[in-house]
């Protein structure tokens, strides 16, 4: 019986963004979809309903909190973890992305492919069937205690992990 690999649908609107992220998914094993546009990703989020969606706030059609808010009203997507991965820090941006159900917030550049693959083997264990869990525990690197997310962030650490 073959295995499902993993989805990731990746809303960027920066090639070069896509392009890293993607490269780093798919040596990992996952499956990676693309979109520019807040509405290209909607579409595809919609239509192939990833395991994960990684959503840029600044796309050139919308915010990216338009289309959160698209994924967390529709009956079909609401279940799929969103991290925001964005230029953006301001505060008031990180509420409002996660009062709207945002499961994790980082700024680009702040956190390497690799720490933000972390956070998505983190997520997916909590939101996945047993058919992935397998999957996803053979391929997780180890970490150490000092890698996992501090308890406190301070002013220049903004990220949110929400379960």
């Amino acid at each position: 019986m073959p295995v499902r690999k993993i989805l990731i649908l990746l809303i960027e609107d920066s090639l070069t963004v896509r392009t890293l992220y993607k490269r780093t998914f798919e040596m990992k094993g996952f499956q990676v979809l693309e979109a520019g546009t807040g509405q290209d990703g909607w579409k595809l989020a919609h239509q192939h309903i990833p395991d994960v969606v990684i959503l840029d706030m600044m796309l050139p059609d919308c915010h990216g909190l338009s289309i959160l808010k698209k994924i967390r009203s529709d009956e079909m997507t609401k279940h799929i973890p969103v991290l925001v991965l964005t230029s953006l820090k301001d505060i008031y941006d990180v509420q409002r992305a996660i009062n709207l159900g945002a499961n994790y917030y980082s700024v680009k550049g702040k956190d390497s492919p690799e720490k933000l693959l972390q956070m998505i083997y983190k997520l997916l264990k909590r939101h996945i069937d047993d058919e992935l869990k397998d999957q996803i525990e053979s391929a997780e690197p180890e970490q150490s205690e000092s890698e996992d997310i501090p308890p406190e962030l301070g002013d220049d650490d903004i990220e949110f992990i929400r379960n």
